[in-house]
């Protein structure tokens, strides 16, 4: 791992534990989470703090006829939200979180043992951990700079530690799902690495077949080495079944957040379309804001847009890795006459079991996540966005 990733790795933690998202240590090396009493402490003063700040929430202008202001309004309900979820799931589920961090630490220092991780896949996963991590922080500074101004007109903050504890509220959801990336992430690279694996023990497989016809491999050798095969693919699947298991708890424990998140996406893109609609009402809000923070918004919206891809890039990566797996199986070259009944077996094993345990990600346990979803939010966002803009024109007649 080039050490830039280790440093985006070390910083989300290190953040993660300052804003109170993590009471928990972990070890760099392996990976594995313990508790601290001082962490602990810190982290239950901060979320203290948090929740003295859900009283503020009322003096929000939910009945404005303004409809940006309302859109804001409910993103930024939504991110309070979010962030209290965040606490209660943090303290209630804490075993929870360690046991599966800690399982997901071990199964991937077990199967790195076993198969050392190639170059290639060591390159692809230093760049996804390194490119997410460093947008996902820039994207969160520029919302904490863009969030000041309005946490001061609606909020009606004046303390500068309130409206600080305010901007941290805005930007928690967006530290979970940097930890949710972050252990995703490094399940995804072991399903990579079985995937390079099982391509290798199919040519293997071929070669052996070839050296079978043509005569050039004695009996014993041929079995010694299917029998090898075999045990291989079968530990593979052992290990690809646990990581679906696996994959489904860390998918629980912030399905929650991750369904707020879609739909804070979804109002922000009506939020964005909105604004490129010329009124004489966003002139009026636009101009209570500062020259620094309309200079500030194309850059971070182009930022959010960039990180938001990513994310969800990554989130794909979870199902995809797992397909990719059963699409390398179906496409496997039937060699007559089998070559090892054994290894047939495995493989036949193998394929059942991708078709049995099918992999879906799904949020709060009803709703499918996948490229299509990602792809209807956006066009749904289109046509909502073309029918509000129509209303709030129509119910505001003096522009």
């Amino acid at each position: 791992m080039r050490r830039s990733t280790e440093w985006t790795i070390r910083a989300t933690y290190i953040t993660s534990a300052l804003f109170g998202v993590t009471s928990l240590c972990y070890v760099e090396t392996t990976g594995e989470v313990y508790t601290k009493p001082l962490v602990t402490i810190y982290s239950a003063l901060a979320n203290i703090g948090m929740l003295v700040l859900v009283p503020h929430f009322l003096r929000f202008d939910y009945y404005s006829p303004s409809l940006p202001i309302q859109i804001n309004s409910l993103m930024f309900v939504l991110k309070a939200a979010s962030s209290i979820v965040t606490v209660i799931i943090n303290w209630t589920k804490r075993e929870v979180f360690v046991k599966t961090l800690n399982d997901l630490a071990s199964i991937r220092l077990k199967f790195i043992r076993r198969w050392p991780l190639s170059e290639k896949i060591k390159q692809i996963y230093d760049k996804t951990l390194r490119r997410k991590l460093l947008l996902g922080f820039m994207s969160m500074v520029g919302i904490m700079l863009g969030s000041i101004e309005y946490v001061q007109l609606e909020l009606k903050l004046k303390s500068f530690y309130m409206i600080v504890a305010a901007v941290i509220v805005g930007i928690i959801v967006n530290m979970v799902m940097l930890n949710y990336f972050l252990s995703i992430t490094n399940l995804n690279v072991i399903v990579w690495a079985i995937n390079e694996e099982l391509e290798k023990i199919m040519q293997a497989t071929h070669q052996l077949w070839n050296l079978r016809i043509i005569g050039q491999i004695e009996p014993g050798a041929l079995i010694t080495q299917c029998c090898k095969l075999s045990a291989d693919l079968d530990e593979l699947a052992v290990t690809q079944h646990y990581l679906h298991l696996l994959g489904n708890r860390i998918n629980r424990m912030y399905d929650i957040q991750t369904a707020c998140v879609l739909i804070m996406v979804y109002l922000n893109n009506m939020l964005a379309l909105y604004a490129c609609y010329p009124t004489k009402q966003k002139t009026e809000i636009l101009n209570e804001y500062s020259n620094w923070s309309m200079t500030l918004l194309p850059f971070m919206m182009m930022l959010y847009y960039i990180d938001l891809a990513l994310f969800i890039k990554g989130m794909n990566n979870f199902e995809e890795s797992f397909m990719a797996t059963a699409k390398l199986l179906k496409e496997r070259q039937i060699f007559y006459p089998a070559l090892d009944m054994r290894l047939e077996e495995s493989f036949k094993n193998f394929s059942l079991q991708l078709a049995k345990f099918p992999v879906e990600m799904k949020l709060v346990g009803l709703f499918k996540f996948d490229r299509s979803m990602a792809f209807s939010i956006f066009g749904s966002t289109i046509s909502n966005a073309i029918v509000l803009i129509q209303y709030d024109y129509k119910n505001n007649s003096d522009e």
